[in-house]
């Protein structure tokens, strides 16, 4: 089967949204994107039900390298270390993520054994030495020795936003980031996601509009009982009046 993208549409997708920039980070970039892309949309459907390439750039590669945009221009430079991605699933938002910056080690977590067999092998094809892929449940691995060693958290899709904090924030050291891509909140899920960051030693970091991404900073040590058992996550997330 023929390359349905080439790294010349990423690169045209990267300037019409005004992301060039990031090209000088990794002269490398487009052609590891356009492997990467490629190899999903040759892949089952599970991995993304995204099928034609321009949409599959628009989703994979350029909404999350404008949120990273966002938190730079928001004055958030990104926190020298490590970075996670919760729930990665095919990759999105943290390999692209990590192939802007080749000198940041990166962890692509996720449960299924099929999506970290489809990042490994893309880790393999497009040299990315600096990025793993793991297969663990992000509740337990958060209290291994993983806990508070990740300068960066990223996570889109994984779970409801203040899930998203819970399974995030313990993997930061203070001073860490966590974005989570959550689309538009409610305000009731607003203050509901701000006293769950509260909770879990964190405070919310807004951005510029839309406020679709969930931006916390950690201020203090996450308590270890957090995060919870996954069933008493999903039972009464925090920030819930669920009873």
């Amino acid at each position: 089967m023929p390359d349905l993208i080439d790294k010349q549409q990423i690169r045209a997708a990267l300037g019409r949204a005004g992301l060039s920039y990031v090209e000088v980070l990794n002269p490398d970039l487009a052609s590891q994107l356009s492997i990467w892309l490629n190899m999903m949309l040759a892949a089952p459907r599970n991995l993304t039900a995204i099928r034609e390439p321009e949409s599959a750039i628009a989703k994979h590669v350029i909404e999350p390298l404008m949120g990273r945009h966002r938190l730079i221009v928001a004055d958030l430079p990104l926190p020298d270390g490590p970075l996670i991605d919760i729930g990665s699933g095919n990759g999105a938002p943290g390999l692209p993520f990590a192939l802007c910056e080749p000198g940041r080690e990166a962890t692509l977590l996720d449960a299924r054994s099929g999506s970290v067999s489809f990042l490994t092998e893309v880790i393999s094809q497009i040299g990315a030495a600096q990025v793993t892929a793991v297969q663990e449940r992000a509740e337990v691995a958060a209290h291994s020795d993983r806990r508070e060693q990740f300068a960066f958290a990223v996570s889109r899709a994984a779970a409801a936003p203040s899930v998203s904090l819970e399974l995030m924030i313990p993997f930061l050291q203070i001073g860490g980031i966590a974005a989570g891509w959550t689309g538009i909140l409610t305000p009731q899920a607003a203050a509901g996601v701000a006293q769950a960051a509260e909770v879990l030693g964190s405070k919310l970091t807004p951005i510029d509009t839309p406020n679709d991404i969930l931006v916390a900073t950690k201020v203090r040590s996450t308590e270890r009982k957090y995060p919870r058992p996954w069933s008493q996550i999903r039972r009464r997330p925090l920030g819930s009046s669920r009873p």
